[in-house]
């Protein structure tokens, strides 16, 4: 089953969430070396302003995309971007070992999404009727 149309904005807060993290763990990765203009401490400070923003984005993707299927994609393609990093901008190094790890990553995530029902589709196709909202739930889509 495919996805409706009105979750595209809660793609693009996995996107947001998923570049926050690769974002934060990039700074903590070059302050803890010294090999970056801000203090340990400093950089420390900005991961955890990253991955906090990482983590409510994650949170505006779930009201619209299975909690399995964002979760999935916030950490496999989080965790290609950062390898990803690591091997291009902090000279670490990429194995075939690797190579494969990130594509079964990859594959998993894609495998998760598609074997998901969208939460539309398990509604009848009509999200927005009274009748499917929990009560009290009237505003839970404005963001």
């Amino acid at each position: 089953m495919s996805f409706c149309r009105s979750s595209r904005k809660h793609w693009l807060f996995l996107a947001a969430a998923v570049l926050f993290e690769v974002t934060g763990t990039t700074v903590m990765t070059l302050a803890r070396s010294g090999a970056w203009l801000m203090t340990p401490r400093a950089g420390m400070a900005l991961m955890f302003g990253l991955v906090g923003l990482s983590y409510y984005c994650l949170s505006l993707a779930i009201r619209g995309l299975p909690v399995g299927v964002a979760y999935a994609f916030w950490e496999g393609v989080g965790l290609v971007l950062i390898t990803l990093v690591s091997v291009l901008a902090l000279g670490e190094a990429m194995t075939p070992t690797h190579l494969l790890a990130l594509a079964a990553v990859l594959c998993g995530a894609a495998l998760i999404r598609r074997g998901t029902s969208s939460p539309h589709a398990r509604h009848g196709g009509n999200r927005n009727a009274a009748s499917d909202r929990p009560s009290g739930d009237a505003d839970s889509e404005d963001i």
